[in-house]
């Protein structure tokens, strides 16, 4: 349930997020599709391709670490993604730490993006 959220959120993010002139369009869609809402009131946050492996299929599998500032907390999370064009299928998230999600958890942590 908490993917399918985060997944309708994400559309309506790439309708209304930022453009950033600068970055590569990898980060740029990795931040309109899904660390948006996950970074959501955060002073700033900065996000690093690790990984990027193109399969036969065209599609590629991206390992991404978004870190960010909220007042005097830092968070951090990395993320494997599958990337199809410029499309955002799906992720997993492999490591996060610093401060819980914001929105109410339902008794069980989904680690999906």
């Amino acid at each position: 349930m908490r993917l399918l959220c985060v997944l309708g959120t994400v559309v309506l993010l790439c309708f209304t997020a930022p453009a950033f002139a600068d970055e590569p369009q990898l980060v740029a869609l990795l931040r309109a599709q899904a660390f948006n809402k996950v970074f959501e009131g955060f002073e700033f946050y900065n996000v690093t391709i690790e990984n990027d492996l193109a399969q036969a299929d065209g599609s590629h599998e991206v390992t991404a670490v978004a870190s960010g500032k909220f007042l005097d907390n830092t968070r951090r999370v990395k993320a494997l993604f599958l990337v199809v064009g410029d499309t955002l299928i799906g992720g997993q998230v492999l490591e996060e730490k610093g401060l819980p999600p914001c929105t109410p958890s339902s008794g069980t942590h989904a680690s999906s993006l």
